[in-house]
C-alpha cells in the first residue's frame, strides 16, 4: 500500500539523505552502532530497560543482556563498557537491592539506536499526507522512542526480525558501516533520477564520511557487485532494478512496522 502511494520514492530518498548525514563530532558513537550485531545488542538493552521500567520485564542487568544480546558474554561486557566510556549508559542500583546493577540507556543512546526508526516514521508521515504527524512527538521525547523500540524488540522476539526477508540489506548491515554505505549508494541513485548532484561515491569520500578505511569500502562494494546489486552503466556503476525493488520493499516494511507501533504511544502522549 505504501509503495503505491504518490511520494513514496521521494520519502525514501529523503530517508536516505537523513541517514548519511555526517556524524556529529566527538566520540564515534555512530561508527560503533553501525554494525548489526552491536546495533542489535543496543536495541535489546533499550528493550530490557523500558520493559522493566514499565513493569513488564526483569531487572535489566548485564547478565540479562548477555543472555539476549546476540553477542558472546565477553563481547557484551566489552560493548557495555564501551557505552559507559562514551557516556551513553549509566549503571544504577535498585532500591532495596544494592547488588542489582541496572543498565540504563541514556537519551543519546536511545536517539542513536532509534535514528533510523525515527527517520522511517518521518517518511511514513510524508507518504500518509494529511494524517496526524507521528515523528515530531517521537523526536521531542526520547521516552516515546525508547518505548517504541521496546515494542519493536518484543515483536522481533515473537515473530522474527523485519530485516530477515531482505538478504542484501541484511548482509550489508552485517558489515561495519555497511548499511550506511548501502544507503549512500541508494541516495546517489535517487539523486540521479531527480537530476540532482550530491556527495561523491568515491571510496575516499565515503571512507571519510563514515570513518572507515578505503579498503573496507572496496570490500563492501565488491560484495554488492558479487550479489548482482551493482552493474556497469558506461563509465559508472549504478544499482540494479533488483536492489531498488528490495530496498524500497524494506523501507516500506520498516515504515509500516514503526508507524503501527508508535501511533498508540503518540495518541496517549497527546491525550
Amino acid at each position: 500500500m505504501l509503495m503505491g502511494r504518490p511520494g513514496f520514492r521521494q520519502a525514501v530518498a529523503r530517508y536516505c539523505e537523513k541517514m548519511i548525514e555526517p556524524a556529529p563530532p566527538g566520540w564515534p558513537v555512530r561508527k560503533l552502532l553501525n554494525q548489526l550485531g552491536r546495533y542489535y545488542a543496543g536495541y535489546m538493552l533499550i528493550r530490557q530497560y523500558y520493559a522493566w521500567a514499565g513493569g513488564s520485564g526483569a531487572t535489566p542487568t548485564l547478565s540479562l543482556l548477555q543472555a539476549h544480546s546476540g553477542l558472546s558474554p565477553r563481547q557484551t561486557t566489552t560493548f557495555v563498557a564501551t557505552l559507559k566510556a562514551g557516556q551513553l549508559l549509566e549503571v544504577e542500583t535498585v532500591a532495596g537491592d544494592r547488588r542489582a546493577r541496572v543498565l540504563k540507556p541514556l537519551p543519546r543512546l536511545v536517539r542513536e539506536i532509534g535514528r533510523s526508526c525515527l527517520a522511517f516514521v518521518a517518511a511514513y508521515d510524508e507518504v500518509i499526507d494529511g494524517g496526524p504527524a507521528l515523528a515530531p512527538p517521537v523526536d521531542a521525547r526520547p521516552d516515546i522512542l525508547g518505548r517504541m523500540i521496546h515494542l519493536s524488540a518484543d515483536r522481533v522476539l515473537e515473530t522474527g526480525t523485519v530485516i530477515a526477508p531482505f538478504p542484501t540489506v541484511r548482509a550489508m548491515a552485517g558489515y561495519d558501516c555497511g548499511y550506511p554505505l548501502l544507503v549512500a549508494v541508494m541516495a546517489s541513485y535517487y539523486r540521479r533520477r531527480a537530476g540532482l548532484v550530491g556527495p561523491a561515491l568515491a571510496y575516499s569520500a565515503l571512507a571519510e564520511r563514515f570513518q572507515i578505511s578505503q579498503s573496507h569500502v572496496g570490500n563492501v562494494f565488491a560484495y554488492l557487485r558479487q550479489a548482482g546489486a551493482l552493474e556497469r552503466a558506461g563509465s559508472e556503476e549504478t544499482v540494479t532494478a533488483v536492489l531498488v525493488a528490495e530496498f524500497e520493499a524494506w523501507c516500506a516494511a520498516e515504515m509500516a512496522h514503526y508507524a503501527r507501533l508508535v501511533a498508540p504511544l503518540v495518541a496517549s502522549a497527546r491525550a
